[in-house]
This record gives structure tokens, C-alpha cells and sequence, in this order.
């Protein structure tokens, strides 16, 4: 729900000329990533295995392009 309301969250945004309110959603979008990182593990022989990847890889995309819209360069890797 939280990756749905990110083009909402955009649109509040240029609308109030406020960017901050990108930030406060990228920060809670990587809260909410790292308390399911946490708790949910992705092994080789998982049946829903493609559905967390694909998770992972939207929520990594939607962070990019969070920071790239507040002028910061998102690392590939850490």
C-alpha cells in the first residue's frame, strides 16, 4: 500500500511546494522495507520467491527515484 501512494505523495508535493514531504516518505518507505527485510526471508526453494523479489525490486526503485527527485544520488550497493 505504502509503494501505491508514492505518485499521490509526488502530487501533494509540487502541489504545496514542499519537498519534504518526498523526504518523510522515502524515510518511512525504507522503515517499513527494513522491518520486512527483517522479518521475511527469500531462500532459493521459497514458493513465493518471484513475488518478494518483485517487492524488493519495486521498493528499490520507488526509493531511487524518491531521492533522485530531492537531489540525492542513490548507491547501487552498500
Amino acid at each position: 500500500m505504502k509503494l501505491h501512494a508514492f505518485p499521490a505523495t509526488i502530487l501533494r508535493a509540487i502541489e504545496a511546494y514542499d519537498p519534504s514531504q518526498i523526504a518523510r516518505y522515502v524515510l518511512d518507505l525504507a522503515k517499513l522495507f527494513n522491518k520486512y527485510d527483517g522479518s521475511v526471508r527469500i531462500l532459493p526453494d521459497d514458493p513465493g520467491k518471484p513475488d518478494r523479489l518483485a517487492l524488493v525490486q519495486s521498493v528499490q526503485i520507488v526509493l531511487k527515484e524518491g531521492l533522485r527527485l530531492l537531489g540525492i544520488h542513490a548507491q547501487d550497493e552498500m
